[in-house]
């Protein structure tokens, strides 16, 4: 058994289920560029879990933009010899948690300052 970890940022997302979908798509899309054949998921979206196992979107993901997140999941993992997608409680997804706490620490909000220069007498 082989665990990777790793965090990355984003600018804006409106929901924590769409950032565990969008999180969820880039590790699936990352094993699949590794050429992983077998594969296990956790995730502590009973909702995200469902959606992808289903077959069936989960309205919060769903939107104009949205729509892709999910479809992308499934149609990747559909690659992988053997691919399993499962929730677990979140008192076991610690060091995901932790991941994600460390991020959100990590980011700083981007301040614009305006400078207006008085108009020359």
């Amino acid at each position: 058994e082989q665990r990777t970890t790793g965090k990355r940022g984003t600018r804006f997302v409106y929901s924590s289920l769409v950032a565990e979908a969008l999180a969820l798509r880039s590790v699936v899309t990352e094993c699949r560029r590794r050429d992983v054949k077998e594969v296990r998921f956790e995730a502590d979206s009973a909702q995200l879990i469902q959606a992808i196992n289903q077959r069936s979107p989960a309205l919060e993901i769903y939107g104009i933009v949205e729509d892709i997140i999910l479809e992308d999941i499934i149609r990747i993992s559909e690659e992988f010899d053997v691919v399993v997608f499962s929730w677990i409680p979140r008192l076991r997804n610690c060091e995901a948690d932790l991941l994600a706490k460390q991020a959100l620490a990590s980011f700083e909000q981007e301040v614009v300052v305006a400078v207006f220069m008085p108009p020359p007498n």
